[in-house]
């Protein structure tokens, strides 16, 4: 299969439609295929993915919003204890 022109019957078929379900249906598997996109990894080598990352950011803000924080010296005070 080539690549290339699979891509540019894609776009031309595209171009060509009115079928706004399609277009649709096109975006939302393009779009889900970039959010499990690996885009780091955690600790133990598994991957994480976009969705995942954002997620995690949104539960970290609302941490610190919630005041669950910590100072550096009590990180420290904790790191002596290991």
């Amino acid at each position: 299969m080539d690549i290339v022109k699979e891509r540019e019957r894609l776009i031309e078929q595209l171009s060509k439609t009115d079928d706004i379900d399609i277009i649709q249906k096109v975006k939302d598997v393009l779009n889900a295929n970039q959010e499990n996109k690996v885009v780091g990894y955690n600790a133990d080598d598994s991957g994480i993915t976009e969705s995942e990352l954002i997620e995690r950011a949104h539960l970290s803000n609302q941490s610190i919003k919630d005041g669950k924080t910590k100072s550096i010296d009590q990180i420290r005070e904790e790191m002596k204890k290991w």
